[in-house]
């Protein structure tokens, strides 16, 4: 009989906590949109962010266009790292959820298992950032593979910064590092009219990834770079359990400093013209159909707590309207 009351009990409690789990998790859900109101007025779903549960880590992303006008022509590319240490991935996915990846190889033909920070993808190249180098993959073995394939890396060149992200566009490839003060420091300070930056974004042409032609001083944190047409930029900053933001210079307050790095000029991004506070952990960025695409690696599995407020999603903000 005790036997039986205790196990009654031992439910009820139980279900008692699931209870307060869920409306817990339930209030929060209702909250977010209160807390990041401003981002989730400018948010729209894409597709699903591949890979959360695979082990997978996501860390860049980048839009390929296909041949024709037609948005189902067009790939999304996503490379990370697996948290159990194994072969880095590239995600390859479409706006119907149509999802693979690749893994990757150094240029020896050993498993690679590096950060496989940002990626970017240009002509006939994906270029992947990875601590302090720039990876070359040829997009078409990308876009051509079976789910599991092992593509080999074609090149690898070393940059003047720590590589933690990058971004092309026509004309030039942006490579950045990442600075938070603490486990991850870089060593390019500047005292810029926002206050002092220690982390640069460096600008390459296609023909010359060993010259950066331009340099951008930035501030700490930034996950991800991107440029509009105009010029305007967009960085997107997080670490941690912390709020992430995105942030907009226009190309009027990008100002020459008058100093240089390696021969590169070195600007300032001043008087920034929009700040958006957003979910936490979030990574790249990429343009794409006139908005700016990104993710968070909050609902990987390394992680966890993101697959409770459903940010499992690549989405797209209009962040330069």
């Amino acid at each position: 009989m005790l036997l039986k009351r205790l196990t009654k009990t031992f439910i009820i409690i139980l279900i008692c906590l699931v209870a307060l789990f869920v409306l817990a998790f339930g209030g929060l859900n209702l909250l977010k949109f209160e807390i990041y109101k401003d981002y989730y007025n400018i948010k729209q779903n894409v597709c699903t962010n591949p890979g959360l549960s695979d082990g997978f880590i996501c860390q860049g992303i980048c839009a390929y266009e296909g041949e024709t006008d037609d948005v189902l022509d067009d790939r999304i590319l996503v490379s990370g790292y697996m948290k159990n240490g194994s072969a880095s991935r590239i995600y390859v996915t479409d706006v119907e959820n149509n999802a693979y990846y690749i893994t990757l190889k150094d240029t020896v033909g050993n498993e690679f298992n590096g950060h496989a920070g940002g990626i970017a993808v240009n002509g006939s190249i994906a270029y992947v950032a990875d601590g302090g180098y720039i990876l070359q993959v040829d997009l078409n073995d990308i876009l051509n593979a079976e789910n599991g394939d092992m593509l080999l890396i074609q090149k690898q060149t070393e940059v003047n910064n720590a590589a933690s992200f990058i971004y092309a566009n026509d004309d030039y490839l942006y490579v950045g590092e990442f600075h938070n003060g603490k486990q991850y420091i870089t060593n390019h300070p500047f005292e810029t009219p926002d206050g002092t930056n220690h982390a640069i974004v460096s600008r390459y042409s296609y023909s010359d990834l060993e010259h950066p032609n331009a340099i951008y001083s930035i501030p700490n944190k930034v996950q991800g770079f991107c440029v509009s047409p105009k010029g305007d930029i967009a960085l997107s900053t997080s670490y941690g359990l912390a709020s992430s933001y995105y942030y907009v210079y226009t190309n009027d307050d990008i100002i020459d400093s008058n100093l240089t790095i390696d021969g590169a000029p070195v600007y300032f991004l001043t008087n920034c013209k929009k700040a958006i506070k957003g979910p936490a952990m979030a990574e790249g960025l990429d343009y794409y159909n006139e908005r700016v695409i990104t993710l968070t690696e909050s609902a990987s599995n390394k992680y966890i707590f993101g697959k409770f407020f459903f940010a499992n999603k690549i989405v797209s903000l209009d962040l330069f309207s």
